[in-house]
């Protein structure tokens, strides 16, 4: 049965709650759990508007493929990082971490009713080398993220706390990105002694530009996005672990880097 406004209310009151105090959240009742993108995303719009701070962006995602409704939430301008960035471990005790290339808008993409096109779109983005650092308001002592993702019966729970988004670090922009074939393009996610993660590519679309249209026309019925707002479109290689205090590089061939720092 979907969840009635009534819960869904509650359940983006949790959210709130565990973010201004920090408490880790425990599993969600069965019939408080979310099952499906329409619900996941309601939550997030909640949480939203009644934390009522800044958005600096926002992230896109798909359940299982692009013909069905996309995730969208936001990016809190707290949680928005430029590298190389120093991330305090107390924001995000998780210590994931994972590589991707976002887009920043260098002008609006108001609301209308006519749908946007694909070079209108492009012709108003740059492209970051970015790192997304994977949190929860959840309690992961007996579950983790990546439990908690892979299990059918959980992954949409854990979806509707902002889709495991804790922080997002993003690098400077560069205009000239349609010349990058980024479905070839080499990258590489270090620390100083150590390769967390090598791909040739790997982001689920080949091109991460092609769901800001898919974002675009979706956020053209809902206000439309603002300039200087980050586009979050998915990751190159997922997440991985990182330890404290040990600087993380993301390094895309040809393009350009990223670096974030879990200080304690």
């Amino acid at each position: 049965m979907p969840l009635a406004p009534a819960a869904i209310e509650l359940v983006a009151r949790l959210f709130v709650e565990a973010r201004r105090t920090g408490h880790r959240m425990q599993p969600l009742p069965d019939a408080l759990r979310p099952a499906s993108t329409a619900e996941v995303n309601a939550i997030n719009d909640r949480v939203a508007a009644d934390l009522g701070e800044p958005i600096a962006g926002w992230k896109i995602g798909f359940a299982y493929s692009p013909r069905q409704e996309p995730f969208i939430c936001p990016i809190y301008a707290s949680t928005l990082f430029a590298s190389p960035a120093k991330v305090p471990l107390a924001f995000t005790p998780g210590l994931n971490i994972e590589p991707e290339i976002s887009f920043r808008l260098l002008d609006d993409l108001p609301a209308r009713d006519r749908p946007y096109r694909a070079p209108e779109v492009a012709e108003v983005l740059e492209a970051c080398a970015s790192l997304e650092i994977v949190d929860t308001r959840f309690d992961v002592s007996q579950r983790s993220i990546r439990q908690m993702l892979d299990d059918r019966r959980l992954r949409y729970e854990a979806w509707a706390d902002c889709n495991v988004s804790g922080a997002y670090i993003v690098a400077a922009g560069r205009r000239d990105w349609a010349d990058f074939d980024f479905a070839r393009m080499p990258m590489t996610m270090r620390t100083p002694d150590r390769v967390l993660v090598q791909t040739v590519g790997g982001h689920a679309f080949d091109d991460p530009f092609l769901p800001c249209v898919v974002l675009a026309n979706r956020m053209r019925h809902r206000g439309g996005m603002q300039r200087g707002q980050v586009l979050v479109t998915g990751s190159f290689a997922g997440f991985w672990p990182a330890r404290a205090d040990e600087p993380v590089t993301a390094h895309f061939e040809g393009f350009g880097s990223c670096e974030a720092t879990f200080v304690s």
